[in-house]
């Protein structure tokens, strides 16, 4: 048993409460949240983590991350999806290759040094699936399926189902196995299928990305756009394999993160609040595409988490930058409402949309709790925002009651 006293505990609940001058007891779960002296008392052969000038909250959660696109500095371009998506073709050959592997440990680190518990990977290689499953860190791992030429999908199902059943050997609690389908421009109906059913029939869940672009939403929409001139480049017949509605239907009865959603905003009402959700990427939807309607999401009622996406559209992984990037962009939201809401969408909220016993300081919870430095602050709203303003590193993280070392 451990005993962690902290100067404010952050609860990460739907209120999110703040305890003042508080302690948590807790193994591999929390066992009880209550003033030091008590919890002392009753368990008195308890180890004592005194961080009395500290801030203890829930280890956060990054719920998408490409690992093994995390050694493409200077070599993709931006400021337009297509343009970027042409010059990911273009160095297609320097991300699949194993060389990449300090890469992708140095980019699990960077993970842990923010404080991060839990991620959600989306694997195109099984580049990142031993480094992840040897790591302290708690992965979903999402292994990805896409393949939009009829003539090969045997091949790339082949090719998929190697891959994921090579992460599903790896499967413990802090692993987890989960699939993802890369996109509807990307993907065929078929491979998607057949994805979606093997997910529901083992009881796991998909990421898959949707409506990233205005290109895509035309495309998705009537056939028309960039992507119509993309794609007949490859094949003069080519045209959209579902509606955006049909789309999101496919996915009907499984847990599902939506990722990036920016050009969504007329389909939210289809998605299931109990099983859907979205995770928003400021800075890759910045140098891809456009801002996300974030207050437009939140007035429908979804779930909506942050992540990092990864270094092929981002400068840094580490979730405080991203943190810092959502209060600049949302500037027409309340900075202290919003400073709130960008804490949920790294603890409660993911957790939430990933099915997870995480998220906030609650009996019964996994104890996943990350500190980070404490400071003084005139109220709970400047905590909050000063909080994601200053914070880079956490001074300490468990994750299921153990100490990482990183």
């Amino acid at each position: 048993m451990k005993i962690l006293k902290a100067k404010f505990i952050i609860l990460c609940n739907e209120s999110l409460d703040i305890l003042e001058n508080s302690a948590i007891a807790f193994s591999d779960k929390i066992e009880k949240i209550a003033k030091f002296d008590e919890l002392i008392n009753e368990y008195k052969d308890a180890q004592i983590l005194d961080f009395s000038d500290d801030i203890a909250m829930p280890a956060l959660i990054n719920p998408h991350i490409h690992l093994e696109y995390s050694s493409n500095k200077t070599t993709l371009d931006y400021g337009d999806f297509l343009l970027w998506l042409r010059s990911i073709i273009t160095n297609s050959n320097k991300f699949d290759n194993s060389d990449k592997i300090s890469d992708i440990q140095n980019a699990i680190n960077t993970q842990l040094r923010a404080g991060v518990g839990t991620i959600g990977e989306i694997s195109s290689f099984g580049l990142s699936a031993s480094l992840c499953a040897k790591s302290a860190i708690r992965t979903i791992y999402f292994s990805e399926i896409l393949g939009s030429n009829a003539a090969i999908l045997d091949k790339q199902w082949d090719g998929f189902l190697s891959r994921f059943k090579a992460a599903n050997e790896l499967k413990s609690d802090l692993f987890i196995p989960a699939i993802s389908v890369h996109s509807p421009y990307s993907t065929h109906i078929d491979l998607a299928k057949k994805a979606i059913n093997l997910a529901k029939n083992s009881d796991m869940m998909i990421s898959t990305h949707f409506m990233e672009s205005l290109d895509e939403k035309l495309w998705l929409e009537g056939g028309s756009g960039g992507f119509s001139k993309f794609f007949k480049e490859f094949n003069n017949l080519a045209k959209p394999f579902y509606t955006p509605s049909e789309f999101i239907e496919l996915f009907s009865g499984v847990r599902t993160l939506f990722i990036h959603s920016v050009f969504a905003k007329d389909y939210l009402n289809l998605m299931d609040k109990s099983l859907h959700s979205i995770v928003t990427c400021p800075v890759s939807n910045r140098l891809l595409s456009a801002k996300f309607d974030l207050s437009n999401a939140l007035k429908n009622g979804i779930n909506i988490s942050l992540g990092t996406d990864g270094l092929s559209s981002n400068i840094s992984l580490n979730l405080w930058d991203e943190l810092r990037a959502m209060l600049i962009t949302h500037s027409d939201m309340d900075l202290s409402d919003l400073a709130k809401f960008a804490i949920k969408s790294v603890t409660i909220n993911p957790a939430k949309a990933m099915g997870l016993n995480l998220g906030q300081i609650k009996v019964g919870n996994i104890a996943d709790i990350a500190i980070f430095d404490g400071f003084d602050a005139s109220d709970s709203d400047q905590l909050y925002i000063n909080l994601i303003l200053h914070t880079k590193s956490a001074k300490s993280l468990y994750i299921k009651g153990k100490k990482c070392e990183f």
